[in-house]
């Protein structure tokens, strides 16, 4: 066998695969997991960082996901870097139900009669009927996001107080 032998290269299938695999997607979550708790800063500002990166994940704005994190993360004076990871929250696997329950709560807030749209919606309709599918999905952005803010603050303040509590007690104990 020699080491200079050609190898059979990968297919695409094969790297779509590994990477949605469940040990992959495990990694990356313990990795961006630790990242956000070593972050320097108080359980407020990494939470609040987060929590404003979740809630922008809630906007049909995607282009905008990014800099809408940074500005209310630098307004309530929570850690940016926290918020650019809450923004993960919002990603290709939970963009459709996401979508669908900002422009469901949108359709019942203002009443429109034809809610069967978002069975027919095509990048056709979106360019030129923005109004039909845009305007209820802000209007759902706008009234889900207090309550997507304060559940992710909640739970990442738990999360990340209990993780320096227990980094102190670990450093204490040595």
């Amino acid at each position: 066998m020699s080491i200079f032998k050609k190898h059979k290269s990968k297919s695409f299938k094969f790297f779509i695969q590994k990477f949605l695999s469940f040990n992959n997607l495990k990694r990356m979550g313990m990795y961006y997991w630790f990242r956000l708790n070593r972050l320097p800063g108080s359980t407020y500002s990494i939470s609040a960082g987060f929590a404003c990166g979740s809630m922008v994940s809630f906007t049909p704005l995607l282009g905008l996901h990014f800099f809408l994190a940074i500005l209310f993360a630098y307004f309530l004076r929570a850690n940016f870097f926290a918020a650019l990871i809450g923004t993960a929250v919002g990603n290709p696997i939970t963009f459709p139900f996401i979508w669908g329950l900002i422009y469901n709560i949108g359709v019942f807030i203002t009443s429109k009669q034809d809610a069967s749209i978002i069975n027919h919606i095509s990048v056709n309709m979106i360019l030129n009927q923005t109004y039909e599918v845009l305007l209820p999905m802000l209007i759902g952005a706008s009234v889900i996001a207090l309550p997507v803010w304060i559940v992710s603050y909640l739970v990442m303040s738990a999360f990340v107080s209990s993780y320096k509590k227990a980094k102190k007690r670990k450093n204490n104990n040595i």
